[in-house]
């Protein structure tokens, strides 16, 4: 057995209107879009006759290969034996350009970079909703459009002057749209 084809098969509607096609490989329905019925197989290689059942009647494409048998029945004819699968090697239209050793390095790290403390958290993070400056008016700006990385994160934020509460806030994006919840809650028991 050779390689495996993949092959689209189509039929324009040529005036017809047809409810429904069927190819004679192995009776399978074929999509409808607009005028056009296609149907996408993979077949071993060799010469396959075929042709398309549209309401009832027998059909071929005009467009492709025919061939007729003894009844005068015309068939379109697909000629997979000689089939050389493209060979993406081969194309010499786009050669990557070589990168330079001298942009390589290997460098070894020294002690100051292993004493460094890491952050407490990413600096984008930073940047959430909740430590956000307030703004002390009765209708606040709208908000820009958040980043990606706050998205579903729990947040909480506890004000550092001494109140007894804490907030919790989340932001969710549904389709276009953005919503966030904030929670306030007291620590006091």
């Amino acid at each position: 057995m050779g390689a495996m084809v993949a092959k689209k098969f189509s039929l324009r509607g040529h005036g017809m209107i047809g409810k429904q096609a069927l190819a004679t490989f192995y009776r399978k329905p074929l999509q409808r879009s607009g005028k056009d019925f296609t149907i996408m197989k993979v077949l071993p290689s060799g010469v396959y006759q075929y042709r398309f059942i549209v309401d009832g009647q027998w059909r071929y494409s005009p467009d492709q290969p025919l061939e007729q048998d003894e009844s005068g029945n015309t068939f379109n004819i697909l000629d997979l034996q000689d089939y050389v699968p493209e060979d993406i090697d081969s194309i010499s239209g786009f050669e990557p350009p070589q990168s330079p050793d001298s942009s390589y390095n290997n460098l070894q790290l020294s002690q100051e970079d292993f004493a460094k403390e890491p952050p407490l958290v990413p600096p984008h993070l930073n940047l959430t909703l909740l430590n956000a400056p307030s703004s002390h008016m009765e209708i606040p700006p709208p908000h820009s459009r958040p980043q990606h990385v706050v998205l579903n994160h729990l947040y909480m934020h506890r004000d550092r002057s001494g109140q007894s509460a804490v907030a919790l806030g989340s932001t969710n994006r549904f389709l276009s749209k953005y919503v966030t919840v904030v929670l306030y809650k007291s620590i006091q028991r």
